[in-house]
């Protein structure tokens, strides 16, 4: 069962010298990465890259603005890299209307990508469970915008108020996840811990979204030891969730 790595949880690593960034990942027990951009890496370097490091493409993070500007280029990087999966990482509004006009506007990404044979998601963060007319902003995005994915970042989820595998699982049920963002909430106060030494019960949501057919993804945000040691500590946390299955 693959872990893959977002690569924003090295991003200083991943901007001082790519190469090593994927060194360090490899040697930390991943398999796989998420992008948070390329760092001037073309699809042919990037995939040389990835073949030195044994290290496989998942997906993808791209802001609104990429999507605007260029959404056509990231398809066509995807496709050159075999994976299938683009994800927009934020969406912020104040209103139901706000975030009915963005899920919209992701809709419209959704189906160009569906077009080329790609999936389509939304990562949240706490603000998606702020209540709008009694809906959380993440139900006004998923339900105006119908083919994209939902990839749940678990840590974000339990810090917005809501319970990760009570929200996850209807979800799930209904076909709409595409991912998972394992990221560790502590036991007690907001801090993010590495897998394993807080309170989100990662087990439960890995029956109902087993690894095996759903892509594992660790965002690390925050730090009590060395990047390359903290990296290291959630793989290994979340590769003992799998072996417990």
């Amino acid at each position: 069962m693959d872990i893959a790595l977002q690569l924003y949880s090295i991003k200083e690593e991943a901007k001082e010298n790519f190469a090593r960034a994927l060194e360090l990942t490899q040697k930390a027990g991943y398999q796989g990465v998420e992008f948070a951009g390329y760092f001037g890496n073309s699809p042919e370097q990037m995939k040389a890259l990835l073949q030195t490091y044994n290290l496989k493409a998942v997906s993808t993070h791209l802001g609104i603005p990429r999507l605007k500007e260029a959404l056509d280029e990231e398809i066509a990087y995807a496709k050159a890299l075999g994976y299938k999966l683009l994800v927009c990482p934020f969406l912020k509004g104040d209103s139901t209307e706000e975030y009915i006009e963005g899920a919209k506007f992701l809709e419209e990404c959704a189906q160009r990508a569906a077009g080329e044979g790609l999936s389509f998601g939304y990562h949240n963060h706490a603000h998606e469970f702020v209540k709008y007319g009694g809906k959380y902003a993440q139900d006004i995005i998923l339900e105006n915008a119908p083919t994209v994915k939902f990839e749940p970042d678990l840590f974000w989820v339990a810090v917005g108020g809501a319970d990760p595998l009570a929200y996850i699982e209807p979800l799930a049920k209904a076909g709409r996840i595409c991912a998972i963002h394992a990221k560790e909430l502590a036991k007690a106060g907001e801090e993010n811990v590495y897998v394993g030494e807080g309170k989100i019960d990662f087990k439960a949501v890995a029956k109902i979204c087993p690894p095996d057919k759903y892509p594992w993804i660790i965002e690390q945000e925050e730090y009590h030891s060395d990047h390359f040691d903290g990296i290291s500590k959630s793989c290994r946390g979340l590769r003992r969730v799998f072996d417990s299955l």
